[in-house]
C-alpha cells in the first residue's frame, strides 16, 4: 500500500476504523463477498437487488 497516496490512506483508516482487511486477493468464494463475485459471474451484475446482498449475509441461496 502506497501511504503517499490519499486514496490509499483513506482506504487503510477506513479499514482501521471499521476492523476490515484490505485484500488485493480475491475473496473467500464461502464468504458474503465471494457469493456475491460467483453470482455476478454466472447471471451479471443487472440481476442484483439488496435481497441478493441480505440473502448472501445470511447464508441463504441467491436466486436470479
Amino acid at each position: 500500500m502506497d501511504m503517499q497516496d490519499p486514496q490509499e490512506i483513506g482506504i487503510a483508516f477506513g479499514a482501521m476504523i471499521t476492523g476490515a482487511t484490505v485484500s488485493n486477493e480475491p475473496p473467500d468464494p464461502s464468504s458474503p463477498l465471494g457469493r456475491i463475485r460467483a453470482f455476478t459471474a454466472e447471471h451479471g451484475e443487472d440481476v442484483l437487488t439488496p435481497e441478493h446482498f441480505t440473502a448472501a449475509r445470511e447464508g441463504r441461496p441467491l436466486l436470479p
